[in-house]
């Protein structure tokens, strides 16, 4: 009972939502999406890192006041009044350090953005995939129904002739058991369909229970060799991109430690004036003023090793980020070459599953006929429309599966927000 209602539900949400394509589908999840959201807050802290480590090699102007009054009774009687104000002013003149962090943070920067752009595609791609299971469960949930009531039917035309003693027990047990595969199948999509639906809602906050469906032509991808795609995907892959990315923060981060062993150089500047006054028998007031210019040279001479263990450190970080760069240009690699594989027989594969339920289709009907004329037995017409069933749930999966190759590729190459935008 529950079951059915798990069922119904599900179709009556289907007949009453809009349907979605899978571009609405990116836009929506792009404006919806929690964890773009985050990401989105995560870049304009990171690119904050600029104007940071900018400040630091511009002017430092400093000001500050202050005012006291005491009274003293004891030897004698006194009110002394002190105030004092400054204004200062420090601009660094040679830091390497400094310097070297700032251009770091640009790197940063750019990562940041990178990072972010990243994260929106893997977004699109998660979109897409939770959308292509939606289809595949609506597409085989109907396969699974059509194959379940054709095995219903099997079965009871079965018990009908056995009790008649036309056909033996083995037919009866034929039918049952195609029709609890058939009643399991059902069940067992019918939850995925529930989970796709609401992973999908989860990325787009859209009633999800409906979706258009796809042609199977795809997205037309340009017609490139496998070293083609290979170019392509090293030139433009993101990940690629900023592990290029961390390898010059870590150089420049070398660089930074580097630096410390040498000096650095400030001139800092300053006035400050200090009206005071005194109470006593004769009031005396006076005032002090000053300006002063200056230049500050230090100069490291011994830090505890500190120094040297730090560009060992860095130096180390630097070869990890060069090592992972080769590990993800080996992963890209196989993906690039696993998808493209998928797509080069993505069509051959569909026409042919394709032909396969045409085949089937035709053997259900000449069991039938063949039944009636006494040619089949009733065991050979279940098993036809078992393999008609099961071409379909392949036809359905390798449409599926073809058209999210062509989206892997795209997202390999950095070409999935062009695909959003047309």
């Amino acid at each position: 009972m529950k079951i059915q209602s798990l069922m119904l539900a599900v179709t009556l949400s289907s007949s009453m939502t809009h349907a979605f394509n899978l571009q609405e589908a990116w836009k929506a999840a792009e404006n919806n999406a929690s964890e773009l959201e985050k990401n989105r807050y995560d870049l304009i802290a990171n690119q904050e890192q600029i104007p940071i480590a900018r400040a630091t090699l511009l002017p430092q102007v400093v000001s500050s006041a202050s005012y006291q009054k005491q009274r003293q009774t004891q030897p004698s009687l006194l009110d002394r009044t002190s105030q004092s104000w400054r204004i200062s002013a420090s601009q660094t003149i040679f830091n390497l350090n400094k310097w070297y962090k700032y251009k770091e943070s640009q790197i940063a920067g750019l990562a940041a953005q990178q990072q972010f752009d990243l994260s929106r595609q893997q977004l699109l791609l998660k979109v897409s995939e939770a959308y292509f299971n939606v289809l595949i469960a609506q597409e085989s949930l109907a396969s699974s129904q059509k194959a379940k009531d054709a095995f219903l039917i099997q079965k009871q035309q079965a018990e009908a002739q056995f009790k008649k003693g036309v056909v033996s027990i083995v037919d009866v047990q034929e039918a049952q058991s195609g029709y609890e595969s058939a009643l399991a199948d059902e069940i067992e999509i019918t939850a995925q369909l529930v989970q796709a639906n609401v992973q999908l809602e989860i990325y787009t906050h859209l009633d999800s229970a409906s979706v258009e469906q796809l042609p199977v032509e795809g997205i037309q991808l340009p017609n490139l060799s496998i070293e083609e795609w290979h170019h392509q995907v090293q030139e433009n892959n993101l990940e690629l991109n900023l592990q290029n990315q961390a390898i010059a923060r870590a150089e420049q981060e070398l660089k930074a430690t580097q630096a410390n062993h040498y000096p650095t150089v400030e001139v800092s500047t300053g006035y400050n004036k200090n009206p005071n006054s005194y109470s006593s028998d004769s009031v005396q007031n006076y005032d002090t003023q000053a300006g002063y210019i200056g230049i500050n040279v230090n100069l490291p001479l011994f830090s505890g090793g500190e120094t040297n263990a730090l560009i060992r450190q860095a130096r180390a970080k630097l070869a990890s980020e060069q090592a992972e760069l080769k590990v993800l240009k080996e992963k890209v690699k196989l993906s690039t070459a696993e998808n493209f594989a998928k797509v080069e027989t993505g069509k051959a594969r569909i026409k042919a599953l394709a032909k396969l339920v045409e085949t089937n289709q035709v053997k259900v009907r000449s069991s039938t006929l063949g039944q009636q004329y006494g040619l089949l037995s009733n065991v050979d017409r279940i098993r036809a429309e078992k393999e008609l069933y099961e071409s379909k749930l392949k036809l359905t999966q390798a449409k599926y599966q073809f058209l999210q190759a062509e989206i892997n590729l795209m997202q390999l190459c950095n070409q999935m927000i062009k695909a959003q935008e047309v």
